[in-house]
């Protein structure tokens, strides 16, 4: 007796969801209303504070924890990575020119404002904005630093 086996592939065309947080569209949109509600009159952010903020925009059930930490009221340190998620959508913002990159910072394009204008217009992304104007603000360069201790 042989204990070879035959497989067979199946190729299904079957589709099947992408989660929330890995479409691309979605990040970019999370990209587009951080620079745009926290990027000032020379609206752009720092390619690093840009991905930590996406980092904790898509983790919900965290935002009391980088609330306490960029509030003082708590010195431990927030768990923030590095997502090649955000990456790929800022590739992508950058060849459709929402986007452009220049010294290692993100500044929104006239497309890019239309955009955030358009979040804000059709109340898109409520909490996240909100997130961004309470919380967001508060992450300043020494914050970031902080938390990455050269991570990002």
């Amino acid at each position: 007796m042989s204990n070879d086996f035959i497989t067979k592939p199946v190729i299904s065309k079957k589709a099947y969801s992408i989660p929330i947080e890995m479409r691309p569209l979605w990040r970019i949109s999370l990209l587009i209303a951080s620079v745009g509600t926290l990027g000032g009159e020379n609206r752009y952010l720092s390619v690093k504070k840009a991905n930590m903020l996406v980092w904790m925009l898509i983790r919900q059930n965290r935002w009391d924890e980088y609330e306490n930490y960029l509030y003082g009221r708590s010195m431990d340190l927030p768990l923030v990575s590095t997502d090649t998620a955000t990456y790929k959508a800022v590739e992508i913002a950058l060849a459709k020119k929402l986007l452009d990159l220049e010294s290692g910072r993100l500044h929104i394009s006239d497309a890019g404002m239309k955009l955030y204008h358009l979040l804000l217009e059709n109340d898109i992304m409520p909490k996240e904005i909100s997130f961004l104007e309470n919380v967001g603000k508060k992450l300043t360069d020494k914050k970031v630093k902080e938390i990455t201790e050269g991570l990002i």
